[in-house]
């Protein structure tokens, strides 16, 4: 292209060695803290089965891919392989994973595994001797003819696990079978191209080029590896963006808003090796900071407590820009800008989060915050046709069911034991352990009616991980709450009795017809169709003397 400055690329003074490496030698380097993981990797995305599916591929001598190593010095460090810590020594020689940390630590986590008698995580891996067959250990005991993998790694641990091994005497065929996996698993040889002391950026080229070669990586992943480090990933920033009690954010929603605050086109992407978006390494800090303002807004001025309860994701960006241009916005701005987060959700036009649009939306937060704000409610409409209603289908997933769900959390419902409000710190502690919405908001019973699973059916009750096991138990609470907590929850006695008749399209009725217009009332309040969007006085006033 005219005038395009290309990057000059890294490249490699000496051609990569070739080798290979058994299993047993793998392991001995991961013991001996030799081999390491770059800062650039993606994290851990494996889940149990692609555990089992690599050892089985092993077992059977199937190919499971090449490895890339970077040999260069590091310095002491703790390092992590699954549930396996090696406190390794700074050396000259180190060896870093540039391509192969799924399987690598897949392979050490399970056969290195530190627990005795390993269960629970995605590393405890068995083999069944008479099926043939890896499996996870999922409780604390075991069959009897399965023998965990981190005995197998090493042989003389091995036999001795095979002389105390009841059935050893009596089937003679299983041990000769547990010695067979032993030495398939010990002696695989995985090949490997060493890279002797490239540059950091030769090493990230060569990661996103193998990364991207086949199945892609994820946008952000390329980020990560481009531009994220230490305190100033996306990874890290997430993590304590999620100590403020929001809920967690995914990493993709922090790049999105990284883009508006720094003023990227959407419709770029972190996603060429040879003109890579350069971003200021401070992108990410100050990403985090506007969107620490856009949660403080949400929940404190918005009325949405937690990101599952956010209808739609467009916001999280554009309130990012906003509050990383206007970092205190008056009252009346607040106000203003809380109108648009709900008549965009309410009119469903935050559904709409394609590039050309969020293009079009971030360009419209500039250095005015009162015509930015003007621009955005002008994308939204002032009034909408019908609002979400009670009898409609839950579905955590959809926005009508969170905009009920943010109804009903203030209305202001009450515990159905104690009689105190649920809300704060409660709230959170219910997201925290139930981390979705279906599971916060509990089903009153488990049959459906014509229209399907309603919203009517639904409750917000602090005590949901112990009365949803049983849901006899909830409506038994229900008949014994006293009529205020029953009307915090939009219920009379009438309606509970027809739990109780099991008459379930009698409740549904009769819930909604005391839900709906109390969500009704909620969310004009919250839209204010019927009130001025006039910005401050004192703006208009500053906007007449700078035409003068």
């Amino acid at each position: 292209m005219v005038g395009a400055r290309m990057r000059e690329l890294p490249k490699l003074a000496r051609r990569p060695e070739a080798r290979a490496f058994t299993v047993e030698a793998l392991l001995e380097l991961v013991g001996d803290g030799r081999l390491r993981v770059p800062e650039f990797q993606r994290p851990q995305r494996w889940r149990s089965t692609h555990v089992l599916d690599l050892f089985d591929s092993v077992w059977r001598g199937f190919p499971i891919g090449d490895l890339l190593l970077s040999k260069g010095p590091a310095a002491a460090s703790t390092l992590h392989f699954g549930p396996r810590q090696i406190d390794a020594p700074a050396m000259e020689d180190a060896l870093y994973i540039v391509d192969g940390q799924q399987r690598v630590t897949a392979l050490a986590g399970a056969l290195l595994h530190p627990e005795g008698r390993p269960y629970g995580d995605i590393h405890a891996i068995w083999f069944d001797l008479e099926s043939e067959r890896f499996e996870r250990l999922t409780r604390a005991e075991a069959p009897l003819h399965w023998i965990p993998l981190n005995v197998v790694g090493d042989s003389f641990r091995q036999l001795q696990w095979l002389n105390s091994w009841p059935l050893g005497p009596e089937r003679p065929d299983l041990v000769q079978r547990a010695l067979a996996l032993g030495k398939a698993l010990r002696e695989y040889s995985v090949p490997a191209y060493i890279v002797d002391r490239a540059s950091e950026s030769a090493l990230r080229l060569i990661f996103k080029r193998v990364n991207t070669a086949g199945v892609q990586m994820d946008e952000e992943e390329v980020f990560e590896a481009l531009s994220g480090t230490g305190n100033q990933s996306l990874t890290t920033s997430c993590a304590r963006l999620g100590e403020i009690g929001f809920g967690k954010l995914r990493k993709a929603d922090l790049l999105d808003a990284l883009k508006a605050v720094e003023g990227i086109d959407p419709r770029r992407r972190f996603r060429s090796a040879e003109r890579d978006l350069d971003v200021d390494p401070a992108a990410v800090t100050r990403t985090e900071i506007a969107m620490r303002r856009s949660i403080a807004f949400l929940i404190g001025v918005a009325g949405i407590p937690h990101v599952q309860l956010l209808p739609y994701r467009l916001p999280l960006r554009l309130l990012a820009r906003f509050f990383h241009c206007h970092p205190s916005p008056d009252p009346r701005t607040q106000e203003l800008l809380s109108r648009w987060i709900w008549r965009g959700a309410l009119s469903r036009s935050h559904a709409d989060d394609g590039d050309v649009t969020v293009s079009r939306l971030q360009g419209m937060i500039g250095e005015d915050p009162y015509a930015s704000l003007s621009a955005l409610l002008s994308t939204v409409p002032v009034r909408v046709d019908a609002w979400p209603s009670a009898l409609e289908r839950w579905n955590g997933r959809k926005a009508a069911t969170r905009l009920c769900a943010l109804a009903m959390f203030h209305r202001g419902p009450r515990d159905l034991v104690t009689g105190e409000r649920i809300g704060g710190d409660a709230l959170l502690e219910l997201f925290a352990r139930q981390d979705a919405i279906g599971k916060v908001f509990v089903r009153l019973r488990s049959g459906r009616t014509p229209s399907g699973l309603l919203n009517a059916h639904h409750l917000l009750v602090a005590v949901a991980e112990h009365l949803s096991q049983v849901e006899g138990n909830l409506v038994q609470h229900l008949g014994g709450a006293s009529a205020d907590v029953l009307a915090s929850h939009d219920l009379d006695a009438a309606a509970v009795g027809h739990l109780f008749t099991g008459d379930i399209d009698a409740f549904a009725s009769a819930r909604a017809a005391r839900l709906d217009p109390w969500m009704q009332r909620f969310f004009r309040t919250r839209s204010a169709p019927d009130e001025s969007d006039r910005p401050p006085i004192a703006a208009i006033v500053a906007r007449v003397e700078a035409t003068r």
